[in-house]
């Protein structure tokens, strides 16, 4: 009896992992990419000191989150960073915590706004989360300062760097949501892959192997390689991201890198399950600095989408909720010109938990795209969130950020920051990826494609990934549970232990 795997992220490890447990050894891994972790990836920065996870970062749901209980008990390291955030607006500077807007607890009445639309209301038609915030503002308008309509929806956007898109695009329905728990930064996420491929033998595993179909026959399942090579399983399980997995239903994209031709094509609850999720596109960039000279007191500060009194004019001034929304739909159009300031972002001060001297920022769909296609013009990335990083850094006490990336050897004053090198992410660009993780637009319900994916294509043919599970969905964890479920399946048809 044989097994081949399509993958080697956490799931498709995992499942191979726990296969070879069961007592499986007819196991094959084929990826894609020249490496193994798929959307974990570890670097190390210009001193050749720092690393940094491109992907995935946290553990999350640390209450019910077994990868990570097994991980601590394994002796791996991790810091958990929770805290408080410190929020800047472009003009007025730091608005968190602030003794007359309270747009913390604003913050929570949207949130609360949000659940009772949706969960204790029938029939409430599900909206992009900048409607849904526009209207609790239309409607909450006499109970609101103008400070308070003017920032509170702009800090709700920090939801954006949860999912990755932009809340034009973020269904509101799915936005808020509850963690189990805190969330545990993992030092590094190359430490949990290494251990996972060490339980079982190396050779499992071909790298540079693009798979191009998948067929069954009867009870085998034929897998062809790009390079013409065939593999004969009893089982296939295919753990490709949900983006790459969607391009094998779109006849426009045979020629497309990572796309498989199932044969028989995909069944029909798959392809329906398609309609009703998406993708989300969230990105890095990691900006190293020769030392620490700014305040590390505080780790997480998110620089606020640029807002104008003009907004809370046309809040006060609406007479109805659709010339509130006509007033928006003008403001949309016009914001045509990219600019830091056009949506909110999420800098990490690593400079607390880990002592370095760099920060690594959260960004969204679709400027993910756009800064990821001039990733190798690092002056370019560098000048386009210049003004962002230097309030960040006045925000902790800090001097201008200096641009030294092009010569290290120059040398500055003590207590200025000194910008050595930057970092972009390749998520959005990256055929075998095609983004970052699932997400849901308006009207978009993850649970059809889940349950879809869940049963397989066939007992043969068979689905792993954090697009395949409820509890976990878009996180590592839940990525490595599918795999584990996914064995324990053939496991039980192949009549092991």
């Amino acid at each position: 009896m044989s097994v081949v795997i399509i993958g080697a992220g956490i799931s498709g490890l995992k499942t191979a992992s726990a296969l070879y447990m069961h007592g499986a050894k007819n196991i094959k891994v084929l990826e894609s990419r020249g490496r193994i972790g798929g959307r974990l990836q570890t670097v190390t920065g210009f001193d050749g000191i720092r690393k940094y996870d491109l992907g995935a970062s946290w553990h999350h749901d640390t209450l019910c989150n077994d990868l990570f209980s097994e991980g601590v008990e394994a002796g791996e390291k991790y810091i958990f960073d929770d805290d408080f955030f410190i929020y800047i607006d472009k003009e007025r500077g730091r608005v968190d915590r602030d003794s007359e807007m309270r747009l913390e607890i604003i913050d929570r009445e949207i949130n609360k706004y949000t659940d009772i639309e949706y969960y204790q209301k029938l029939g409430s038609k599900d909206v992009s989360f900048q409607e849904l915030t526009t209207k609790y503002l239309f409607e909450k308008r006499k109970y609101l300062t103008d400070d308070q309509i003017r920032y509170s929806a702009q800090v709700s956007r920090y939801l954006e760097l949860w999912h990755g898109i932009d809340w034009k695009q973020l269904s509101a329905k799915d936005t808020y949501f509850g963690h189990q728990g805190r969330n545990a930064m993992a030092l590094n996420y190359d430490s949990t892959v290494d251990r996972i491929v060490k339980t079982f033998p190396k050779e499992i595993i071909e790298l540079n192997t693009e798979v191009n179909s998948v067929k069954q026959d009867k009870n085998r399942v034929i897998i062809t390689t790009k390079d013409n090579k065939k593999y004969e399983a009893d089982y296939c399980v295919v753990t490709i991201p949900q983006s790459v997995l969607e391009l094998s239903i779109n006849e426009s994209a045979k020629q497309e890198t990572g796309r498989i031709e199932f044969d028989p094509p995909l069944n029909n609850n798959i392809r329906k399950g398609f309609k009703s999720v998406h993708f989300g596109g969230l990105g890095k960039v990691i900006f190293e600095f020769e030392k620490i000279c700014w305040d590390r007191s505080d780790a997480k500060i998110v620089t606020l989408a640029q807002t104008s009194g003009s907004f809370v004019d046309a809040v006060r001034q609406a007479n109805t909720f659709d010339d509130l929304l006509r007033y928006m739909d003008k403001e949309n159009s016009r914001m045509v010109t990219r600019d830091c300031w056009n949506q909110p972002l999420y800098f990490n001060n690593l400079a607390k938990g880990l002592d370095m001297a760099s920060f690594m920022m959260l960004m969204q769909s679709p400027l993910t795209e756009y800064i990821e296609s001039i990733q190798d013009d690092k002056d370019k990335v560098f000048n386009f969130f210049q003004p962002a990083l230097d309030s960040v850094l006045k925000s902790l006490g800090a001097k201008n950020v200096v641009n030294g990336m092009n010569d290290l050897k120059l040398t500055f004053e003590d207590n200025v920051p000194v910008l050595r090198n930057v970092i972009v992410t390749n998520w959005t660009q990256e055929p075998y990826s095609r983004g970052a993780y699932t997400a849901c637009f308006p009207g978009d319900d993850a649970l059809d494609m889940i349950v879809a994916l869940d049963r397989g294509q066939s007992s043969r043919i068979r689905f792993a990934g954090e697009h395949t599970v409820m509890d976990g969905a878009g996180c590592v964890y839940g990525a490595w549970k599918s795999g584990q479920r996914e064995a324990d399946y053939i496991a039980e048809r192949m009549n092991l232990q």
